[in-house]
């Protein structure tokens, strides 16, 4: 498997069949390129991905970061842009969708690039996230506290009144649709497979963050992103690798119909 064999269709996967997975660009951040790609120099801008998956139920994974003035103000190496059309409101009524139709959210992981925009959904949603995520993210240790918007620096992240539904190991979410750890680039990072026609797609996130993250052969992983354990990158994505027929990273240009815009202007 090659980086483009892993590409059906950007914006659009399984069209007419069922279940069916569609990324969609939620805007874009800046950072330096080492952040998604180890040894990398430069800055780049890439795309904040959520992903609508629609099965026995319907379900996004990730929901974006928040307004871009409030992100500025909170992480000004990271400058964040967003167009009319990329909010999450509009990224779902493009696929015939309100926020109130989606049956559950799965947090990958609490970066606070990964779950904004949580006021847009009603008590009908469940929120998913896994345990160890969460209890690390509640109390990090300080050299990870600004990319949790942790307490301890005064700030409220945004899922901490939600009533969050932690899971663990592997967990059915649907028919399908299956939850499973991927840790390292956070203590408690998750991504999610999703089995259709005997094939299986699945939704790395930040475990595999770009195509450049994956050797050509795509016998093992080329080069990491950042990563609280190299170990654990490593080895979760190796199992990605192995586990599908197509990835989708989570901040991949290739996989959304739509371009970055926000350097020219910083």
């Amino acid at each position: 498997m090659t980086a483009m064999d892993t590409v059906i269709d950007p914006g659009r996967l399984f069209r007419g069949m069922t279940p069916r997975v569609t990324p969609k660009c939620c805007g874009s951040l800046a950072m330096d390129a080492s952040v998604l790609v180890a040894g990398e120099s430069g800055r780049v801008e890439a795309p904040s991905i959520v992903y609508l998956i629609e099965a026995e139920e319907t379900i996004l994974v990730d929901t974006g970061f928040g307004d871009p003035a409030t992100m500025a103000d909170r992480h000004p190496e990271f400058p964040c842009h967003r167009g009319d059309d990329q909010g999450l409101r509009a990224l779902l009524d493009e696929e015939g969708y309100a926020p109130g139709d989606v049956d559950g959210v799965v947090f990958s992981h609490l970066d606070w690039d990964h779950c904004y925009n949580l006021d847009q959904f009603d008590d009908g949603t469940t929120f998913y996230v896994r345990r160890e995520e969460l209890a690390y993210a509640i109390a990090p240790y300080p050299m990870h506290a600004d990319r949790y918007e942790a307490k301890s620096l005064g700030r409220t992240p945004p899922w901490l009144t939600l009533d969050l539904t932690p899971i663990e190991g592997e967990t059915e979410l649907c028919d399908g649709v299956v939850a499973f750890p991927t840790p390292g680039h956070t203590v408690g990072h998750g991504s999610v497979a999703v089995e259709t026609d005997g094939e299986t797609t699945v939704v790395a996130a930040d475990a595999v963050p770009t195509f450049d993250n994956v050797s050509a052969d795509g016998d093992a992983p080329a080069r990491r992103g950042l990563a609280m354990s190299d170990v654990d990158w490593w080895e979760s994505a190796v199992k990605i690798l192995d586990r599908g027929d197509r990835i989708l990273p989570g901040h991949e240009w290739d996989v959304v119909d739509a371009e970055p815009v926000g350097l020219a202007t910083d």
